[in-house]
């Protein structure tokens, strides 16, 4: 038989500390949540996210170096998706034996060419 989950929020950080410690006399297996909410780490959502979020966050892990070299690619060359714009920057890391993927918003002008004066002709 499965457990039974039952959610409560409370507005006053006692209140719910209070809860919590009357469910746990009772035997209840209770717990707190993290009550950050949850970002969606892929595709536009993600890439909203990070447009919204200035600087260097966690967007990938891997036990591979190839394939966290290649979420990087895929990020920097925007083809993954949410990522088309191509204003995204990406790195990796290696941390106790795990590929780590890190992404920011660059949010670069791109360049736009100057219209060539009238009456100029290249000389080539």
């Amino acid at each position: 038989m499965g457990k039974t989950t039952i959610r409560v929020a409370f507005d006053d950080p006692l209140e719910a500390a209070h809860f919590l410690q009357q469910c746990r006399r009772k035997g209840y297996d209770a717990q707190v949540e993290d009550s950050r909410p949850q970002v969606k780490r892929n595709g536009p959502a993600l890439a909203a996210w990070l447009k919204a979020h200035p600087g260097w966050y966690k967007v990938g892990e891997s036990v591979n170096r190839a394939a966290a070299n290649k979420a990087v690619l895929k990020i920097r060359n925007g083809e993954r998706r949410g990522f088309e714009g191509g204003k995204f920057e990406a790195r990796m890391e290696n941390q106790d034996g795990s590929w780590l993927v890190y992404a920011r918003y660059a949010g670069r002008v791109t360049k736009v060419r100057k219209p060539q004066a009238e009456g100029m002709e290249p000389l080539f």
